[in-house]
């Protein structure tokens, strides 16, 4: 009886741990269909690994989609990295990209140093970059 028992609550237990993790790896299917929807060219095992580091997929994906179609595409290797860094990643990408649209070169790797030195540094640069594009228009 006692055995019966316990093999009723192995089986539960092994039960919830497999529905979990198949929750887990239908939300990474589901990104990953997103991002070749977004013709981003990722791997599924590369998106378990970053789901796995607590990197959040989609603001990675977006963050790349959104550089790529301003001309000025990030590797999602270095949005990963600059995001566990502690950096904020869109914020940089947009700061790049407004940086450039004022003729103000400044790559990733630049802003992503200016945004973990603190915001106000690259409140700074994104400012002095709209600056510039005013400027340019009057």
């Amino acid at each position: 009886m006692e055995v019966q028992y316990i093999n009723k609550v192995v089986f539960i237990a092994i039960a919830i741990i497999i529905s979990i993790i198949s929750m887990g790896l239908l939300q990474v299917f589901i990104q990953w269909v997103r991002a070749l929807h977004s013709n981003v060219n990722v791997s599924y095992f590369r998106l378990v690994g970053m789901r796995l580091r607590k990197v959040p997929i989609q603001t990675i994906i977006d963050a790349h989609v959104l550089s790529r179609s301003e001309g000025h595409p990030v590797e999602l290797d270095l949005l990963e990295a600059h995001y566990l860094a502690g950096g904020n990643v869109l914020h940089t990408v947009q700061t790049v990209i407004d940086a450039n649209k004022a003729n103000v070169k400044l790559d990733f790797k630049e802003a992503a140093a200016l945004d973990l030195a603190g915001d106000q540094m690259l409140e700074v640069a994104k400012n002095i970059a709209k600056r510039q594009v005013l400027e340019r228009h009057h």
